[in-house]
């Protein structure tokens, strides 16, 4: 789909996938379509995704950029967090602090996107998705969005179900959009191009938008493999990450190339080490 394909669609959704600090990519994406002048009727995020997603939802997307700079300048460890979450990690506290400050009531307000979230269910391992309209505090849904120990230890009662990280099930939940009948859907996902498919779940690391609805769907994510940690804090790397976001987006929409958007990283795929990583802790809980 081209950028005038967008801006004649009736009903736009945004998809961003999981991906640590690494979603700092698509700030630089949603300012940019802000810019082109495309305007989402409902957002779908995943893992740190849903936090984008929520402030895209709740019309203060103009904030996003002080969004994570107040988040990355928190300390992220405090022994005393031990007495109350036990872990010396503090990321469920600074989520609930900046998500007060830059979204909170009104990610509820009448005129807020639906804004829906991919989990996991933990009893049984299923992938479930739960719009933040239908639960009475959305901040919890998104803290279980990103539940994933050591650095989350006990993840919220939602509707009487614990939920994890929704990447382990399903990172790309596109289909939802056209369930909802969005007619485009702009996916955003960190995943490099040259990396191979999306990365949508543990069984479906290479996955392909089927051919009835790929022209449907903008995909935007870097060229290659991000040379940057899924836990970066530092802002100028965030602040990178936010400008590579934009200049793929001139890319893919307006046929621009761009240098900067050559970068790539050495070594083994971060996607091996995740996927390693996350079944590891998820056949522990």
């Amino acid at each position: 789909m081209t950028l005038e394909g967008l801006q004649q669609a009736r009903k736009i959704a945004y998809v961003f996938s999981g991906g640590s600090s690494r979603c700092a990519f698509q700030v630089g994406v949603i300012q940019r379509l802000t810019q082109l002048g495309i305007r989402p009727a409902m957002t779908i995020g995943v893992s740190a995704g849903v936090w984008n997603a929520a402030i895209v939802a709740a019309h203060n997307q103009h904030r996003i950029r002080y969004y994570w700079k107040s988040y990355a300048r928190m300390p992220r460890v405090d022994l005393r967090n031990l007495l109350e979450e036990l872990s010396p990690w503090r990321y469920g506290q600074n989520h609930r602090r900046t998500f007060a400050r830059f979204i909170g009531e009104h990610l509820r307000a009448p005129e807020a996107l639906p804004c829906y979230v991919s989990l996991t269910r933990l009893r049984d391992r299923k992938g479930v998705l739960l719009g933040t309209h239908e639960v009475e505090r959305p901040i919890d849904l998104l803290l279980a969005a990103n539940y994933l120990p050591p650095f989350y230890t006990s993840t919220p009662l939602v509707h009487g179900e614990r939920y994890g990280d929704g990447g382990v099930t399903d990172n790309a939940p596109y289909q939802l959009a056209f369930e909802q009948g969005c007619d485009a859907v702009v996916m955003v996902a960190v995943k490099g191009e040259s990396e191979g498919g999306l990365y949508k779940s543990f069984h479906d690391t290479d996955h392909i938008i089927p051919a009835e609805v790929r022209d449907r769907v903008v995909i935007i994510r870097p060229r290659h493999r991000l040379p940057y940690g899924f836990r970066e804090f530092r802002w100028q790397k965030l602040d990178e990450l936010m400008s590579l976001g934009d200049l793929r987006t001139r890319e893919v929409l307006l046929g621009e190339r761009h240098a900067q958007t050559d970068i790539r990283a050495a070594g083994e795929s971060p996607t091996t080490k995740v996927l390693r990583f996350y079944r590891t802790v998820m056949s522990r809980i």
